[in-house]
């Protein structure tokens, strides 16, 4: 089996458990707040994140409080893209293909955030630097080499005995 007929048949595969990692996520950040991910305050405003809950309650909670919000939003993203592979992408619809380049799309916001953040030059580098890449190049590099399932006539046309033997 080569590799575009595994995507083609397969990546839907590959989408999902990264929508079901992302929805983690967004359980934890609804569960835990900044709790979470400590690591991002810390990366974003150089200010330790234990500190923050002790010396300014008021502004923890605020902040706990977003950080919920976000992951409300994360949960519900997944559960959309979730929705959309299990049934119309498996199927081959073209437009939760082109709807699912959402996902890419997102992770390209969410690292020029935290790169365009007013952020100290030594904070250390918060982990969606390193996560959001990853995301990325798995969910991108999934849906192009998914695309002949989508836009068949896009495909090259070959000589009908190459054709006649790749069906085989």
């Amino acid at each position: 089996m080569n590799i575009m007929r595994f995507f083609e048949r397969r990546g839907w595969i590959i989408l999902i458990v990264i929508s079901i990692i992302f929805l983690l996520f967004g359980i934890g950040d609804i569960i835990q707040g900044m709790d979470a991910d400590p690591a991002i305050a810390e990366g974003v405003s150089g200010l330790d994140w234990e500190e923050v809950k002790e010396s300014q309650p008021d502004l923890a909670r605020l902040i706990t409080w977003q950080t919920r919000a976000g992951g409300g939003n994360i949960l519900i993203l997944s559960l959309f893209s979730i929705a959309i592979i299990l049934k119309p992408y498996r199927q081959g619809q073209q437009w939760a293909w082109v709807t699912l380049w959402v996902l890419p799309l997102w992770m390209v916001l969410i690292f020029a955030m935290i790169f365009f953040a007013d952020r100290p030059a030594d904070n250390p580098t918060p982990p969606p630097m390193f996560s959001a890449p990853i995301f990325l190049v798995l969910i991108a590099l999934t849906l192009l080499m998914s695309y002949r399932k989508f836009f068949p006539s896009l495909q090259v046309n070959r000589a009908p005995a190459q054709q006649a033997t790749a069906e085989a």
